[in-house]
């Protein structure tokens, strides 16, 4: 067996069977019977009566990937059946997150019969009980955590609801079933779309979602959809060419457009005119730069007196909304501390809205929870969140959350790594790795270590602010805000990293460094 592989096995506690089910030819996946999914016979039945009785249909997303993704995915999934549909993704900064009762009644005034509600609706009780009261169904396709109430709507499909798996996929995924159930078939790009989705939203990549981002991987290397490779650097497709690539940018108008624009980018996965996809991918292109450049400048206008000997980091900017989480990971990745960012929100500058990121050891549900006398709505997982308080409240909020991140430090314990020479990083052993991936939630990529390195031979470009060092004609180590006067400060380290293989401009394999020991 080859060494390297052996390492990888080992590391992920994989016996040769299991490693034969992960890696089986992509021939042999295959996704559910839509129609074995419980509640979509009610779903079917109702759709397909609107259409009989030529009702209007609105379906109603949601401003991320994950939302973008469904809204198109149900969309097209029409334009195949040959009804005319209308749809309304709702702006982060006008709307809000979710069916609202206000939007409710400008569709009933609309005369809509049916509402379509994509990764939103299994919690929004209030605005559906709105619905059926002014005589309009809703469907739910959803992947939320779903509330001890259940919404009355005609039909709900949903990872637990629908007893499809105790693995959540994402709303996109959802969608996926329906309009496999309403055509008869799963469509390529339909289901390139739900792989997309299931990356962007970090959906576990276990189970049936590996299955279909394998597939969403092999569907975008046949058929290189102009849409999607249009927003692609990196001519190598994997996982990563969703989630580094696509995924953010689609995301970035949500941040950033302030209006219903947001509506464009159903247009730009779903539009048959060229030319007019042409000009929303500059848009799109123009916007992540954008958004790139405000988070830039944001962190930058930080005082660095706020940011340095903190045990947790707690600010204040005024910066859009959609940014607060970008620049909570960006100090994260920097500082080493939990970071929360809050702003002002637009709507009633009385509350400030904030975004949590954190590592290990400090978790942000029981900090929540610690400090709910102050949190007037939040939620989130162990290492990220988002809350709303009172302006008035931030200092003394300010003030304990300090205390807890001093009580709670990161957990700084070895994380596990496999063990490597520098000779390992080749192409032969990165074909090796590939062919355990796709990589993500609930199935990391392996971090590779490297131990007892000479710092005398490494080499840095950006006058020494990052590390680059060639290690053949085709591989390098890569290192990014790694110090040249920090590393050099010891003789020897110890580096983490994973394996990227980079062909934006020549193929190159390189060892891109997380984290270093000073030995």
């Amino acid at each position: 067996m080859n060494d390297f592989r052996a390492k990888i096995l080992n590391y992920y506690s994989l016996s040769e069977d299991d490693y034969a089910s992960l890696t089986k030819p992509i021939e042999e996946v295959r996704l559910l019977d839509p129609d074995s999914i419980e509640g979509m016979k009610e779903v079917k039945e109702r759709i397909f009566k609107a259409i009989k009785n030529k009702e209007k249909i609105i379906i109603y997303g949601d401003y991320d990937c994950d939302g973008i993704t469904s809204t198109s995915i149900m969309f097209e999934t029409f334009k195949k059946l040959d009804y005319e549909v209308s749809y309304y993704v709702p702006s982060r900064y006008i709307d809000g997150y979710g069916l609202n009762v206000e939007n409710v009644i400008k569709i009933a005034e609309n005369r809509f019969n049916l509402i379509i509600c994509v990764d939103n609706g299994i919690s929004a009780n209030e605005a559906i009980d709105k619905a059926n009261e002014l005589g309009i169904d809703v469907i739910v396709i959803d992947h939320h955590e779903v509330p001890e109430n259940r919404v009355k709507a005609v039909g709900i499909i949903h990872p637990t609801v629908s007893n499809i798996s105790n693995i959540i996929g994402s709303a996109g995924y959802m969608s996926l079933f329906v309009s496999a159930a309403l055509l008869g078939y799963y469509d390529d790009y339909l289901l390139t779309l739900a792989g997309l989705s299931v990356v962007s939203d970090m959906m576990e990549l276990k189970g049936y979602n590996r299955d279909v981002v394998r597939l969403a991987i092999d569907k975008l290397k046949k058929h290189r959809y102009p849409r999607l490779m249009d927003l692609v650097e990196n001519e190598l497709i994997n996982e990563k060419t969703f989630g580094l690539e696509i995924a953010p940018k689609i995301n970035a108008i949500a941040r950033v457009v302030t209006n219903k624009n947001i509506n464009l980018l159903v247009k730009y996965l779903t539009s048959e005119d060229e030319n007019y996809v042409k000009s929303l991918r500059d848009w799109i292109l123009e916007n992540n730069e954008q958004r790139k450049l405000l988070t830039k400048q944001a962190v930058e206008l930080i005082p660095s007196a706020d940011l340095v000997n903190k045990s947790g980091i707690v600010l204040k900017l005024d910066i859009l909304e959609g940014l607060i989480g970008l620049i909570a990971n960006r100090l994260l990745g920097e500082y080493n501390v939990p970071i929360l960012i809050f702003t002002e929100k637009e709507k009633n500058p009385d509350v400030l809205k904030g975004s949590i990121r954190s590592k290990e050891g400090f978790n942000v549900v029981k900090a929540f929870e610690s400090l709910s006398k102050y949190i007037i709505d939040g939620g989130g997982h162990a290492l990220a969140g988002g809350l709303s308080i009172k302006k008035a409240d931030f200092e003394a909020f300010r003030a304990d959350f300090e205390k807890l991140c001093a009580a709670y430090p990161f957990d700084n314990d070895e994380k596990p790594s496999i063990e490597i020479s520098l000779v390992d990083i080749n192409m032969d052993n990165y074909r090796v790795l590939e062919t355990f991936s796709p990589f993500g939630v609930g199935f990391k990529e392996p971090l590779f270590k490297v131990s007892n390195l000479p710092t005398r031979g490494l080499e840095f470009i950006s006058q020494g602010k990052h590390l680059s060092t060639p290690l053949s004609i085709q591989s390098k180590l890569l290192g990014f805000n790694m110090s040249e006067s920090v590393i050099k400060s010891n003789s020897h380290i110890d580096i983490f990293g994973t394996f990227y293989l980079n062909s934006k401009f020549r193929t190159t394999l390189e060892f891109r460094i997380s984290d270093f020991i000073a030995k």
